[in-house]
C-alpha cells in the first residue's frame, strides 16, 4: 500500500511541490508528521530546511522503514520517529508549527486518520500554526454508464445460459464502489456539497447531512439514457496562511490558476488517476423509480455521512434524490 501511495504522483508531487514551494514556512520550524508511512513527508520538510520534524505512525514495521530511510538520507539529526498512535504517544516538545500529515481516505472520510490530525491540532498546533494540507471538498455528481451497468451487473444474469446475478452481486446495491469513471458518465454538474477547513473543523463534523443539487444535460450515446447512480470525489487545497478562506464551489484546478505557487489536486473525473479514483453508488433500478437523463432536468436531494454501526472507521453513506416532479427516493451504502 506505501508503493501504491507512493508512486501516485498526484498525491506525492502535490506535497513535495508545497513545500519546496515555500520553504521560508518550514525553515527552521517544529514540523510534526502524523502517519508518517515511509517518512516520504518528513524528508520533504527536512530538506526544505525545518530545524525538527517528529514522524508519528501507529504501525511499527513501517516506522522502522521510516528509521531507515531517515538514517540512509543523513537526516537523523533532523527527524525523529515514534511508534504509536497519536493520542497515546509523549512527544519530545510542547508545541509544533506546522503538522503535515497523508489522512484522506475514500470518498475522504472511510478509514481516515482525521480525527487524530484534529486531535493532534488541538493539543500540539501552536497558536498561528498551520495545517498542511489546509481544506477539502467534497463532491458529488449523478452518472449514467450504460456500458458500466452491462459489465459489472447484467453480465451476470446470463453467463452462458446460468443465471449467477444473486451469487456475484449479492453486494452491489449494498456498497460503495471504488472505481475509476470516465468523465463521459458524468451526466449532470458536479456539486460541492462540504468544505472542511482543517484549521476549524471539529470531529463533529464528520458525520451530517448536506443538501446537493445538480441540472443534468445531454447522456453521451455511451453512457445511457437513464441515471444509474452517483459518484463522490474529494478535492484537496494546500493553503499558506492559517486564515486562508476557500469557497466550497471552487475547485482545485481553478484555485491554482488564481495564485502564483498555489498547489492543490482533484481526485474526481476530470483529473488525473489517484489512488483514491472515486466513491460510486449503484441505483439499486428494481426498487427505485427510473429518471431518464434529460437535459435541464434538475435533481436535488441530501447525502448523507455517517459513521458506520459496529466499525468505527467504516462509512454509511446515504442520498436522496428526486426530480422535478419526481418522488423522493433514498437508498444508503456502505463502506466498510
Amino acid at each position: 500500500i506505501h508503493e501504491t501511495m507512493l508512486k501516485d504522483t498526484i498525491r506525492t508531487c502535490a506535497y513535495r511541490d508545497f513545500i519546496y514551494a515555500n520553504k521560508n514556512l518550514f525553515r527552521g520550524k517544529t514540523v510534526l508528521d502524523i502517519g508518517c508511512g515511509t517518512g516520504i513527508l518528513s524528508l520533504f520538510c527536512a530538506r526544505a530546511g525545518a530545524a525538527r520534524v517528529i514522524a508519528v505512525d501507529n504501525a511499527a514495521p513501517i516506522l522502522e522503514k521510516a528509521r531507515l530511510n531517515v538514517f540512509h538520507n543523513n537526516l537523523s539529526g533532523v527527524i525523529t520517529c515514534i511508534s504509536g498512535r497519536i493520542e497515546d504517544v509523549t512527544l519530545p516538545v510542547d508545541k509544533v508549527d506546522i503538522i503535515v500529515s497523508e489522512w484522506m481516505g475514500y470518498c475522504l472520510l472511510y478509514e481516515a486518520m482525521l480525527p487524530s490530525v484534529l486531535y493532534a491540532r488541538d493539543r500540539y498546533l501552536k497558536p498561528g500554526g498551520l495545517l498542511v494540507p489546509s481544506h477539502a471538498s467534497m463532491w458529488l455528481a449523478p452518472v449514467a454508464d450504460a456500458d458500466y451497468v452491462m459489465d459489472n451487473i447484467d453480465f451476470w444474469r446470463d453467463v452462458y445460459g446460468f443465471d449467477m446475478s444473486k451469487a456475484m452481486q449479492a453486494d452491489i446495491y449494498r456498497d460503495g464502489r471504488v472505481v475509476t469513471m470516465p468523465p463521459s458518465s458524468v451526466c449532470g454538474k458536479p456539486y460541492a456539497f462540504r468544505m472542511l477547513d482543517l484549521h476549524t473543523a471539529k470531529t463533529e463534523d464528520l458525520a451530517f447531512e448536506d443538501k446537493w443539487m445538480s441540472v443534468l444535460h445531454d447522456a453521451s450515446e455511451a453512457a445511457g439514457e437513464r441515471l444509474d447512480g452517483f459518484l463522490v470525489w474529494f478535492d484537496i487545497f494546500f493553503g499558506e496562511s492559517p486564515t486562508e478562506k476557500i469557497d466550497a464551489a471552487t475547485t482545485a484546478a481553478e484555485w491554482v490558476k488564481h495564485g502564483r505557487e498555489r498547489v492543490a489536486f482533484t481526485t474526481g473525473p476530470f483529473g488525473g488517476e489517484t489512488h483514491w479514483r472515486q466513491g460510486l453508488f449503484l441505483i439499486d433500478q428494481e426498487k427505485a423509480e427510473e429518471i431518464e437523463v434529460e437535459k435541464g432536468k434538475k435533481l436535488e436531494g441530501t447525502i448523507e455521512y455517517a459513521v458506520a454501526a459496529g466499525h468505527a472507521r467504516g462509512l454509511d453513506i446515504r442520498v436522496t434524490w428526486k426530480h422535478d416532479s419526481g418522488k423522493i427516493q433514498s437508498q444508503t451504502w456502505r463502506l466498510h
